[in-house]
């Protein structure tokens, strides 16, 4: 009985004083809450700890291998501009570093006509107000590369110009006298441009082929070195006359015709692709030029399935 009193004042005095009990204690504790993970920068994408009205991501970087090197090429909106081969540097961080820069000079508004193009003693180098922002050597490639540094750093330049700000571009004499260093005269000679001649002529032959099937949508082009393997296993050329689909056989010839010029080109299917959303094929280089889309980067196109 003497226990059973001694229980309720026990009981009595919790309720009245507020003394915790054991198991209300242990329901207090709270584990801490857990911070959102950190963003994703292998693509050069933004944290998203960026306050709201940032501008999007417009860069991304997709690896790959170029003749068993590692490589990594780096696609501001969706337009493949520079390809980092891996040598002394590694290509991956090296593209990462530059996309994050572009995404930046977006976020701030750049003025597209602060970029240009340097061609110094030291070497060529894509600049922004003055300081460096990407270098052009022997490790870094352009999709429709003139196999000439100082024509690739011109070519370059004027592509993000367009991409970032739709600056107009660049002409050789005027980038020559912003520099006080001497200008790279070789620039104009424009090397293996007659060599892509013959090339250009071939698919103007059988132009009445009979269409078997017409799709209409917009297609993008690409460009590798020799080395590398199509998914038929050819060699890809990137002047031949080629392209990838996704679905279409090997073998097959397709008229492609740019909507926005009237010009066409036959190219023959030898490879996969392409993989990003709403495209519907991917030219090589020398299909491109014969488009008239190097500039663009991309066109607005029919492509007309040929009966072989």
């Amino acid at each position: 009985m003497n226990n059973t009193k001694l229980w309720s004042v026990v009981a009595l005095s919790t309720t009245v004083l507020g003394i915790p009990s054991v198991a209300s204690a242990a329901t207090t504790k709270k584990t801490s809450p857990q911070l959102p993970p950190s963003g994703d920068t292998t693509t050069g994408e933004s944290s998203p700890t960026e306050k709201p009205g940032t501008p999007i991501t417009v860069t991304q970087v997709h690896a790959h291998r170029i003749a068993g090197r590692q490589a990594a090429t780096l696609y501001v909106r969706s337009i493949p501009v520079l390809t980092f081969v891996g040598q002394e540097t590694n290509p991956i961080e090296r593209a990462n570093t530059i996309a994050a820069k572009i995404n930046q000079l977006v976020a701030s508004n750049v003025d597209a006509n602060q970029i240009t193009a340097s061609w110094t003693k030291e070497g060529q180098s894509i600049k922004v107000n003055g300081e460096e922002l990407i270098k052009i050597d022997a490790s870094t490639i352009l999709p429709d590369t003139t196999n000439n540094l100082a024509h690739d750093t011109l070519q370059a330049t004027n592509r993000l110009r367009r991409l970032l700000g739709g600056a107009q571009p660049l002409n050789q004499p005027t980038i020559a006298r912003q520099e006080k260093t001497q200008p790279q005269q070789p620039i104009a000679k424009k090397p293996q441009v007659t060599k892509q001649q013959p090339v250009a002529k071939k698919p103007q032959q059988n132009t009445n082929a009979k269409v078997k099937a017409t799709n209409s949508g917009t297609a993008s082009y690409y460009s590798y070195g020799d080395s590398t393997r199509t998914a038929n296993g050819e060699r890809f050329n990137p002047q031949d006359l080629t392209a990838a689909h996704r679905t279409l056989p090997f073998g097959t010839r397709v008229r492609v015709t740019n909507n926005w010029n009237g010009r066409s080109v036959i190219v023959r299917i030898n490879d996969r692709g392409p993989f990003i959303r709403g495209r519907i094929i991917d030219v090589s280089l020398g299909a491109a030029k014969q488009l008239g889309m190097i500039s663009s980067g991309i066109a607005s196109v029919k492509v007309e399935v040929l009966d072989n």
